[in-house]
This record gives structure tokens, C-alpha cells and sequence, in this order.
């Protein structure tokens, strides 16, 4: 008999290769703002955006006493990066350019969706077995058009992104709503399955799931963390199972 009921699997590097999607969206924010693209500003926005998302996710980020609604905190964490990155880049963004620049690459993160080795194969070799849910910490209209246009909705029980709950992974506040709309409720009986340790493999650890790492590059793991499973290739989770 399986332990496990619910298959929780981050979207972006598990299932869709982000950095195709991250690069045709930068290329749309730069058209917008007339500006070449460069594979070298684009490593550096990469860098900077990853950076900036971990800085929040690890309570190090200090929000404006202005910034009170959930709305709110959505709006200046996804708009205050590209203020932040283009002033580094030489251009001044008003607080009106950098909404509008979110919203383009919102948009377009969900355009250019090049599927995980066999996610598509895994996930429908596993859904009438298992609860799967997706939970990710991207916006919720880019990881929509990507589970679609990646054709893994068919296999999905529901999607849950930051945005919509104003909390990323690994805060204890996603996990809840999170948990609030699966099914099953047996937190023993359910898998965290991701590509990255920080939120991931540290989110499952805090909320009392089992984790399994999809160590792609097979890298060594830091003492901090303590993964339940480690995989290489997202197949091996059937061995796993």
C-alpha cells in the first residue's frame, strides 16, 4: 500500500523550464522600454530577481509601513524589482511604469513554456493514483498559461500560487491555505517534490511534510536540510512511490 495521498509539486524547474520563460519575458520588458536585450543583462536580471524573491521569502525583506492589504504587498513586492533593478541598470522607473512593466511580464512568463523532461508522461502516469496539486510562487496568470499551455492541467487538482494567498514558500501562511484546499488532509500521507532547497525542501520541512529534492545538477546538500528523498530526474520519483 502507497503512504502517500497528495503529490505537491513546484511548478518552475520541476515541471516547466523557468529560465526559457524568464528570458522571452525580459525581452518584452525591454522592448517596452526600447532597450536591446543582452544575454549578460539578462543573467544579471535572473541573479537579481532570484535574489530578490529569496530576501522575502527568508523574512529579510522589510515592507513600507504603507503597504497594509495583501493586494498591496502583491503590488510593491512585483513592481518594487523592476525600480529596483533598472536603477542598478541606469534607468528610473516611476512607481506607474514599474505596475505596468509587472503586468507585461506577468503575462508573458506563461508565453514560452517548454516542458520538464517526462513531466507531462509522470503526471499522467500518477493522477488517478494520487492527489496532485501544484504550489508555486510565481503569479498566478503566468503559472495558469504554463500548467495549460504544458498540457499537465488535465492531471492537476488545483494550482495555488503566491499571489493569490500574499505569502510565498516557504512561509507557513502558504502551507495553510494550501492544506485548507487539498482534499486530503493527512500531512503524513502527503509529498513535497521541488527543485529548490529554500523554499521547497525547507517549506516542507517547517510545515510537516516528507520532501523529495530534485537535485538536477546533483549537487551537494548544505547541513541545513534535510530532504526525505533526493532524485535527479523527475521519473525517479516513481521509485519513490
Amino acid at each position: 500500500m502507497n503512504k502517500y495521498k497528495t503529490l505537491i509539486f513546484d511548478l518552475d524547474d520541476t515541471l516547466t523550464n523557468n529560465m526559457e520563460s524568464i528570458r522571452y519575458a525580459f525581452e518584452k520588458v525591454l522592448e517596452k522600454l526600447h532597450c536591446k536585450f543582452s544575454d549578460e543583462q539578462f543573467f544579471r536580471w535572473a541573479k537579481f530577481d532570484a535574489d530578490y524573491w529569496h530576501a522575502w521569502e527568508s523574512g529579510r525583506m522589510k515592507l513600507p509601513e504603507s503597504v497594509k492589504t495583501r493586494e498591496d504587498r502583491i503590488r510593491y513586492l512585483r513592481s518594487n524589482r523592476f525600480i529596483q533593478f533598472f536603477e542598478i541598470e541606469g534607468i528610473a522607473l516611476s512607481s506607474e511604469n514599474a505596475v505596468e512593466l509587472n503586468e507585461i511580464y506577468c503575462e508573458m512568463m506563461g508565453v514560452n513554456i517548454v516542458e520538464m523532461e517526462n513531466a507531462g508522461k509522470l503526471l499522467k502516469e500518477l493522477y488517478k493514483e494520487y492527489e496532485i496539486v501544484i504550489a508555486t510562487n510565481g503569479p498566478k496568470i503566468a503559472a495558469i498559461n504554463k500548467v495549460e499551455r504544458a498540457h499537465l492541467m488535465p492531471y492537476v487538482s488545483f494550482v495555488l500560487c503566491s499571489e493569490e494567498v500574499g505569502f510565498s514558500k516557504p512561509m507557513p501562511e502558504f502551507y495553510n491555505r494550501l492544506f485548507e484546499q487539498m482534499e486530503n488532509k493527512d500531512k503524513s500521507t502527503m509529498l513535497m517534490i521541488g527543485d529548490t532547497l529554500a523554499t521547497d525542501v525547507l517549506g516542507g520541512m517547517k510545515n510537516g511534510l516528507d520532501t523529495c529534492w530534485l537535485n538536477w545538477n546533483k549537487l551537494p546538500i548544505p547541513d541545513e536540510y534535510h530532504p526525505t528523498y533526493v532524485i535527479h530526474k523527475l521519473m525517479e520519483l516513481k521509485d519513490i512511490l
